[in-house]
């Protein structure tokens, strides 16, 4: 079997390292799979990109259209991961040739910039989302469609072992910008500290976004009870002397399966959420972790583990047992199997490409959002949203992340109403008035 991966970049996110992880588990099937991968966007990952050759995945970092047709004709599946990318949907509004086309969302599909909207949901022939089902969007119109989370590399935390230390060590694991982090970390820090309370950071943070934690946590006193590790791969080593994992992730975030969640359910370590992510639902409150409404109760939550050693064994215990039954690799990647199974039962076909290939780039990005272009419309006209807004909105995570405003207009850079709908966002989020 012949899988050709299109995936918008190759930098280290998740989404590589799940294509990564399921090639590992080829060996085990009873038919030979074949995989490449083609990259739409730079920069690449030099050190994901020798593993994937190491994996025996081939890499195309660019394609001409005579050549697109050729690898589409020798894959037996497509498999497209998706999120809100601009070059992604460029290629999707091309003529494509025949084919078996499965589109795995790497995203919860209901929050803004990130929407599965109904154009796309009908455009493949299956659909897999790494959400957790009832959370995330609900395909409804489309016959199928499998849960399946994306796979994490369990076996990094083959070494993980629970080392002796002072005081109570709470650790995120993660990207550290307004895009990602709740922006009131500073106050959970604060609020939750004691003299045996410390915090580990530990993942990418680019300067601007650093600097602005540290300043928040600085002003507040609490600088001190924070370490700031960086980039991780020794996953096992990292939370060899964590007590709690703390995951306060922006209301509004896109995230799905969350690996950094998965390994320290793995690991058992009893996990602390905020809600109004889609991650959520991977846990069950007060059985394998918590989800919190707000910074107090996320710091309380935190000070109630910190100071009960038997809860924290009871949690992480939980977590333990239901990661083992949810985040299994090997059987994660024999489910995906049956899901590409029954796809090569169908033949392949040609389908219209998505609509608008002639249209502007800012007409393009409003495309992207599906019905949600109007709550975004009324956004930038009023400067406001409604009470109850659906889907959840954050003006950071629309400007600033990947397929926001900024990104569209950074690709496209002669678009004037890309140019003044991120302008217009920008005084929003300067201004506080929204978040």
């Amino acid at each position: 079997m012949k899988i050709l991966h299109i995936i918008p970049r190759w930098i280290g996110g998740g989404p590589e390292r799940a294509i990564l992880e399921i090639a590992k588990h080829d060996k085990n099937l009873a038919v030979t799979v074949k995989r490449k991968v083609l990259m739409l966007d730079k920069p690449i990952s030099a050190p994901l990109f020798s593993m994937a050759r190491q994996a025996g995945i081939d890499m195309i970092t660019k394609v001409e259209p005579q050549e697109l047709e050729i690898e589409f004709d020798a894959a037996d599946i497509v498999e497209v991961t998706y999120w809100n990318h601009p070059l992604l949907l460029e290629l999707l509004r091309k003529p494509l040739p025949a084919c078996r086309l499965l589109l795995s969302s790497a995203i919860a599909g209901n929050t803004l910039p990130h929407i599965l909207f109904d154009d796309l949901v009908a455009f493949a022939d299956c659909w897999v989302l790494s959400a957790p089902p009832g959370l995330g969007a609900h395909l409804l119109t489309h016959e199928h469609v499998s849960h399946i989370p994306a796979l994490a590399n369990m076996s990094r935390l083959n070494s993980y072992a629970p080392k002796q230390h002072d005081g109570v060590r709470i650790v995120y694991l993660g990207g550290i910008a307004k895009t990602k982090l709740h922006p009131d970390f500073s106050d959970i820090v604060a609020s939750a500290s004691s003299p045996d309370i410390h915090f580990d950071l530990f993942g990418d943070a680019d300067p601007a976004s650093l600097e602005d934690l540290k300043q928040k946590l600085n002003n507040r006193g609490v600088l001190d009870c924070v370490s700031f590790h960086g980039h991780v791969e020794d996953i096992a080593g990292a939370f060899a002397k964590a007590d709690i994992f703390a995951y306060p992730l922006a209301s509004g975030s896109y995230v799905a399966s969350e690996k950094a969640l998965q390994e320290a359910m793995w690991a058992g370590i009893p996990p602390v959420l905020m809600a109004g992510t889609a991650a959520t639902g991977w846990i069950e409150h007060d059985v394998t972790g918590f989800v919190c409404h707000d910074v107090a109760d996320f710091s309380a939550t935190l000070k109630r583990l910190a100071s009960d050693p038997s809860l924290r064994r009871r949690i992480g215990q939980a977590a333990q047992s239901v990661a083992r039954k949810l985040f299994d690799p090997a059987v994660n990647a024999a489910t995906m199997a049956r899901v590409y199974s029954e796809l090569t039962q169908h033949p392949k076909r040609v389908r219209p490409p998505l609509l608008g290939a002639r249209n502007t780039a800012s007409e393009w990005f409003l495309q992207s959002l599906g019905d949600a272009s109007t709550l975004f419309l009324e956004l930038i006209d009023k400067g406001l949203i409604s009470l109850k807004p659906t889907p959840t909105l954050n003006v950071d995570i629309l400007l600033r992340a990947e397929g926001g405003v900024m990104h569209y207009a950074k690709t496209f850079p002669n678009d004037a109403a890309l140019e003044n709908w991120a302008l217009c966002l920008t005084k929003m989020t300067r201004s506080n008035h929204l978040r």
